[in-house]
């Protein structure tokens, strides 16, 4: 269900912006004026705002001149200003950017409290709660997590924050969001959902598989719910619709949908229709929900654990690193016309094993297979068997959540933008509609 709505609002994204086929660059200024949703403008507009500060950072470390001058930090303002006004994506990037942000909002709705502690702290086990206030830019729901975690951050002074403290924080504001009414504030959160959903498609959303509502729950802990997931599982129902939701949810048992299934069907009363309770109320988002941050204590921050130190790695050849590494600017377009050189000319798709090369096959066995060779090989291998990237993002994206990696982590893009590349020259002519 979830692949098929990544498809479907991906298309929905680059009919609107990506016009014609030959399009190279696309300019964020074009963007933010495209009938698109505003959470994938909000992306690409806090990439461009991380760009600006990687950038200002290089002002910063200069020992020669105090770019902190009022009149200097005024003209270094200017200048961040206007190359912002005229940022662009490489065609490449921007694909590559708008399949992360689609997923990146999807995964924030069904799973937030996952999706902010990986998001945020990514490669660190601390972060400064500047760092904090930056990241959450990013999502466009869900406000009352930003809310909330400001206001905890001011009452509490707080510089920074460990990732153990943050994903208790997260987790006791649901708690003190849903402990007033948690069946209608359950409803408020599908709600939002199906709103994303039907965004997305174009559609009326009337069912929801389970694999999407068992991650609801259980990244909120709402384990009643998470409870009554398990029992349709093992009554072999794997999707509901609203109006049976609604009622077991109120229940908080599914016999009453159970003995609706072995029951033959009674027909319809003629100008009966039921109100669901879900239509008449508001969503998470609009009802703002508020949250007691003064009843809310977490744990003193834990020594952070030492550095694992590294291995020593051997020096890789200047064109071997152009490969293998992660691509930007020129060594993206290089990247990407060299593999549209193979497809044009029939031959089949790179073997992975010749883009992952060196120390970042080293990091990659390191850090994402905790040094077992074997299974990076075999997982490699069942890659290189896909022939469609679509395919192979599932693949990773379930073995990223069998093993516990963090998706965003510095290594784990790293892999994945190493394997899109192989699929990337695939969607070339984006602006041309599909058979």
């Amino acid at each position: 269900m979830l692949e098929n709505v990544v498809d479907i609002l991906i298309k929905k994204v680059k009919d609107q912006v990506v016009t014609d086929k030959n399009m190279e660059e696309i300019p964020l200024a074009y963007v933010m004026t495209r009938d698109i949703p505003e959470s994938v403008k909000h992306f690409f507009d806090q990439e461009v705002e991380l760009w600006i500060r990687e950038e200002e950072q290089k002002f910063s470390s200069s020992d020669r001149f105090d770019y902190d001058m009022p009149e200097v930090r005024m003209l270094i303002d200017q200048i961040f200003d206007f190359l912002k006004q005229n940022a662009r994506f490489h065609i490449n990037k921007f694909n590559q950017l708008l399949e992360r942000a689609v997923k990146l909002e999807m995964n924030y709705l069904i799973a937030p409290q996952r999706t902010l502690s990986q998001f945020i702290f990514k490669d660190n086990a601390i972060v400064s709660t500047i760092e904090v206030y930056d990241t959450l830019k990013y999502f466009f729901r869900y406000q009352y997590y930003k809310d909330a975690i400001s206001d905890y951050f001011n009452s509490k002074y707080l510089h920074q924050i460990s990732q153990d403290q943050f994903i208790e924080l997260i987790s006791k504001i649901d708690e003190n969001v849903f402990k007033e009414n948690r069946y209608e504030t359950t409803l408020k959160t599908i709600k939002t959902i199906t709103g994303f959903l039907r965004e997305a498609s174009d559609s009326d959303v009337e069912t929801l598989d389970l694999d999407v509502l068992q991650a609801v729950f259980k990244d909120r802990n709402l384990s009643s719910y998470l409870g009554l997931v398990e029992q349709l599982r093992e009554n072999q129902i794997e999707k509901i619709n609203l109006n049976d939701l609604e009622t077991i949810l109120q229940a908080e048992s599914i016999d009453s949908l159970i003995k609706k299934e072995v029951e033959e069907e009674v027909p319809a009363v003629p100008g009966e229709e039921t109100q669901l309770r879900i239509q008449q109320i508001q969503d998470i988002e609009e009802s703002k929900p508020t949250v007691e941050v003064d009843s809310i204590e977490i744990g003193e921050m834990a020594e952070p654990a030492p550095e694992e130190e590294e291995e020593e790695e051997e020096e890789e050849e200047e064109e071997e690193v152009k490969v293998a590494a992660k691509p930007s600017g020129n060594v993206a377009a290089e990247m990407a016309d060299f593999v549209a050189s193979q497809i044009k000319s029939d031959k089949p798709l790179e073997d992975i094993n010749n883009l992952i090369t060196g120390r970042n096959r080293k990091k990659v066995i390191k850090r994402l297979f905790k040094r077992k060779e074997e299974q990076f090989k075999n997982f490699i291998n069942v890659l290189n068997q896909q022939a469609a990237w679509k395919d192979a993002s599932v693949i990773i994206d379930e073995e990223f959540y069998e093993r516990g990696i963090n998706p965003y982590s510095k290594e784990a893009i790293m892999f994945s933008d190493i394997i899109y590349l192989r699929f990337f020259p695939k969607d070339k002519y984006v602006g041309e509609q599909e058979e």
